[in-house]
């Protein structure tokens, strides 16, 4: 009885310790903030530039010489695509803090960011979006240039630059809202097909970053949209 008695209090221990790890990696998988989900579904961002073909695109691998940090061109492409990579999610971390908007709360969102692809006005430097869930919009924007480049509560909707501005917002919020975000991806490869075709000397002025949120799918899809989606619609 005695033996008996040792093996299942080892059992019930080994048992709770499983259970312990279990719910640990359950509460994980779905307990995941934005800043270590983006850095996961989007690692590519970065680790496309170990492929040596692909960084051929950009750079003559034949020539070897290193730069002021060290590293080889090769190596500094790779090192400031991880560096950016983990300043986005950083950045994306802040902007859901500020809006004290908690991931683990929602089944699903629709993150928007809007920025200029025109690196010549002053206004370039200024971002701004929302976060859309089922029942709030939580506008924001921030300045690049300025020092502590503070997140501010912003009516993103209720703002506009110009008309076509206006109308894209409200086609993408009018999509995200109806729960339509499916025809985001429709939209986006169709722009992006016009774009390289027909209409490849239509440049776009403002490029939209959506990232579409679904905790049950545990999936972060980005979709990248630009104001000339609009023009393309209008045309047609």
């Amino acid at each position: 009885m005695d033996v008996f008695y040792i093996y299942m209090s080892k059992l019930a221990y080994i048992m709770k310790k499983l259970f312990v790890l279990v719910l640990f990696i359950c509460s994980f998988a779905n307990g995941q903030d934005i800043r270590e989900l983006y850095k996961e579904k989007f690692n590519d961002d970065w680790k496309v530039y170990e492929d040596q073909d692909y960084v051929k695109k950009y750079i003559d691998t034949t020539i070897v010489y290193k730069l002021e940090s060290g590293r080889s061109p090769e190596e500094e492409l790779l090192f400031q695509a991880k560096e950016n990579h983990k300043k986005r999610a950083e950045k994306l971390s802040q902007i859901f803090s500020s809006l004290k908007v908690n991931l683990k709360e929602f089944d699903s969102l629709v993150f928007i960011e809007q920025r200029s692809t025109n690196l010549n006005l002053e206004y370039d430097f200024v971002k701004k979006g929302a976060i859309i869930t089922k029942d709030s919009i939580y506008g924001f924007k921030y300045d690049l240039e300025k020092e502590n480049n503070g997140i501010e509560n912003y009516n993103y909707f209720g703002n506009a630059e110009n008309e076509t501005l206006s109308q894209a917002k409200l086609i993408i919020g009018n999509l995200i809202l109806s729960a339509k975000t499916n025809y985001l991806d429709s939209l986006a490869k169709v722009e992006s097909e016009m774009l390289q075709g027909p209409l490849q000397n239509l440049r776009p002025e403002t490029e939209f970053e959506i990232l579409v949120y679904n905790k049950n799918k545990n999936e972060l899809r980005r979709i990248y949209l630009h104001e000339t989606f609009v023009r393309i619609i209008n045309q047609k």
